[in-house]
């Protein structure tokens, strides 16, 4: 996994995006795993693989398509001649797969579609970010506001459709309860991400804090973590939040 993180940092060193392809999930007989990642580039080269032959020569298909509408795409592929999904080939299985557009541009990671995540969301698209909403309700990644540019993501429960995060990704977890916020958490707090921050009072803080060391977190992961999330502003409302999280984020991008 760090040679594809080395590869995806030198690779925006050639081309201005880049796309991630990922399998989140796996069923019956496929040739590769969850967690298999693809990258695709913009003259049609690739580099790692997600199973080759006539399923790999689809999905980079699908990337390029990607690359060009700048959207995140989560598509089931079938390894089946016929039938919902197929690809031609007989293996039998079925793949969900991940298909994220990367660029050099900073990555602002809002986990949670509610009040404070769209205020957040609408507050930094006046800057230079890429702008991802993950949620696990799918009523909450409809995208109601066509003049944001944002990549609406619905994920399971476990955040597992969560995108590829770089040493250039921010990531704000203002979900709708403590659960699905450690959740979030569980999944990103080893990452390379330059500023991970969550939402909450300290007591909830140290609540999840203490759930994920009994699991076996290392209680060193937990120093790197912005919690409450935002500088102390004194507002509440989800406008006045939203400038206090850009804010922390901003003072630690400008260093």
């Amino acid at each position: 996994m760090k040679q594809v993180y080395k590869d995806i940092l030198e690779s925006l060193d050639r081309y201005e995006k880049i796309a991630v392809v990922t399998i989140i999930n796996a069923n019956g007989s496929t040739p590769r795993k969850e967690g298999a990642k693809m990258l695709v580039f913009p003259d049609q080269s690739f580099l790692h693989s997600v199973g080759g032959g006539i399923f790999e020569s689809i999905v980079i298909q699908d990337a390029l398509g990607v690359l060009r509408d700048g959207k995140t795409i989560i598509k089931k592929y079938s390894f089946n001649q016929e039938g919902k999904y197929a690809t031609g080939a007989i293996c039998g299985g079925q793949v969900e797969v991940m298909i994220e557009m990367i660029t050099n541009t900073p990555d602002l990671l809002i986990v949670g579609g509610g009040h404070v995540g769209k205020a957040l969301a609408k507050a930094a698209s006046l800057l230079d970010f890429t702008i991802t909403i993950v949620d696990d309700r799918k009523e909450y990644t409809a995208g109601d506001d066509p003049g944001l540019k944002i990549n609406w993501i619905h994920t399971p429960p476990d955040f597992s459709a969560i995108p590829m995060i770089t040493e250039n990704t921010y990531i704000c977890l203002v979900s709708k309860g403590c659960p699905t916020d450690e959740a979030a958490l569980r999944r990103v707090i080893g990452s390379p991400a330059k500023y991970i921050g969550m939402i909450g009072s300290k007591k909830k803080v140290q609540t999840v804090y203490k759930n994920m060391q009994a699991d076996g977190f290392d209680p060193s992961l937990f120093e790197r973590i912005h919690a409450p999330i935002g500088i102390d502003i004194g507002g509440d409302s989800p406008d006045e939040i939203a400038v206090s999280i850009l804010a922390e984020i901003i003072s630690i991008k400008n260093k």
